[in-house]
């Protein structure tokens, strides 16, 4: 953080702070034209590929590019900046704020439910620079950005702010129930409804509490159950928790007569 630069950026202008948890670069999240949606590293010359569903013609005025953070500890994309709107340079033309109120009309053009991803994307709340004191963290890093045009962010980590050391507290012990009591988890999978997309269901708890978008591996399993369900609401399935998903994974199909598990059982959804 340049002097010359920092000093009539902080007495004079407006700057935009927001936590940033880790110290990785920021990725370029791109939807264009035929592609699918990604996320690029340029520094590590790596990226991948999203599953998001966009609307028809989505990109047919031009490319979009926005600048992203995936939070892998929270299963969360940050998107922070919009840099290219339907092939506009907004980057060099807008300031931060324009930028951000650009962002946020593009948020609102996504659909909401994405079933496919998995992780939940958002986008950042800046925090204004005479608030950063109510949420300040000296544990994290944090991004500052100026409100110019073409004016890259700033990196910020404390190593001033000596860390507070808060007492011990004690919690009592509470009795957890033991995973080893059940061997295996039945949920009810049925055609998912919220969106028209082949071989995609909802799995639910016998008291038809909403467990999520099923994930099903293989290609045979996702035959076998469109046969199955064929003419009926919903049948029984073995599930299994998929920490890579975040899902729960069909493993086989059940008999009929196989009791559906109850919600308290399904507590991966709440870890």
């Amino acid at each position: 953080m340049p002097f010359s630069r920092a000093k009539p950026t902080f007495s004079s202008g407006t700057v935009w702070v927001w936590p940033k948890f880790d110290k990785r670069p920021v990725g370029f999240l791109i939807f264009i034209e035929g592609f699918a949606p990604c996320i690029w590293y340029s520094e590590r010359q790596e990226g991948m590929t999203f599953r998001w569903l966009l609307p028809p013609n989505f990109c047919q005025k031009g490319a979009t590019i926005c600048l992203a953070n995936i939070l892998a500890g929270e299963d969360c994309l940050q998107i922070e900046d919009i840099v290219i709107s339907e092939g506009k340079d907004l980057w060099s033309n807008l300031t931060f704020e324009e930028r951000w109120r650009k962002l946020r009309n593009f948020w609102q053009s996504l659909p909401p439910d994405q079933p496919l991803l998995a992780f939940k994307p958002r986008i950042v709340n800046p925090i204004p620079l005479n608030q950063w004191s109510l949420q300040y963290d000296a544990a994290i890093y944090w991004i500052i950005q100026p409100n110019h045009s073409k004016q890259p962010r700033w990196y910020w980590k404390d190593v001033v702010t000596i860390p507070e050391h808060k007492p011990v507290e004690f919690i009592a012990p509470v009795l957890k129930r033991s995973t080893e009591i059940l061997n295996i988890l039945v949920a009810a999978i049925e055609p998912y409804s919220k969106a028209v997309l082949p071989d995609t269901y909802t799995l639910l708890s016998q008291e038809n509490v909403n467990l999520g978008v099923a994930s099903i591996s293989t290609l045979d399993l996702s035959l076998d159950i469109r046969k199955a369900i064929t003419n009926k609401p919903f049948i029984p399935v073995e599930v299994k928790w998929n920490e890579n998903f975040n899902k729960y994974q069909v493993l086989r199909i059940m008999p009929e007569d196989t009791p559906i598990t109850t919600a308290s059982f399904f507590f991966h959804k709440n870890m």
